[in-house]
């Protein structure tokens, strides 16, 4: 699926989001769990930065797989993505490559960060009580 203004990926694929909303039977706390994610980028973005500085495989590896199985349940596959060749590079112990591919996660966590604002106004009440889906969201 691609965004139609711009004719990339969408940062954060709606899909996902309502998945996790299905699954807890309840918008308000994937929303929350949405709102978290985001939150918590910049710190997760440090702590996989400094890993990868020191040569630190255990904390590197820790925080590249937090970042990618929270960017698989908010549906920022670009992201997850990222991650899953980052925690490849580590797991070879190519910490110069993994530090390399930095500035691309940030970029796309930067996209997450930025769309977040448009699904986070999604609030409880739009999801549609016939089709529960999100607003916006297109049927499969």
């Amino acid at each position: 699926m691609t965004d139609e203004a711009d004719g990339q990926v969408p940062a954060l694929e709606p899909c996902r989001l309502q998945a996790l909303a299905d699954e807890m039977g309840d918008p308000t706390p994937a929303l929350r769990f949405l709102s978290t994610y985001l939150s918590m980028l910049p710190g997760r973005l440090l702590r996989i930065s400094n890993g990868l500085g020191q040569h630190d495989a255990d904390a590197s590896m820790d925080a590249v797989l937090s970042l990618k199985i929270s960017s698989a349940m908010v549906g920022a596959l670009e992201t997850e993505d990222q991650c899953r060749a980052i925690e490849s590079m580590i797991r070879e112990e190519h910490f110069d490559y993994a530090v390399q591919a930095l500035p691309a996660l940030r970029q796309y966590t930067d996209r997450c960060y930025a769309a977040g604002p448009q699904l986070l106004g999604k609030a409880p009440e739009s999801l549609h009580p016939q089709s529960g889906k999100l607003d916006g969201q297109r049927s499969s």
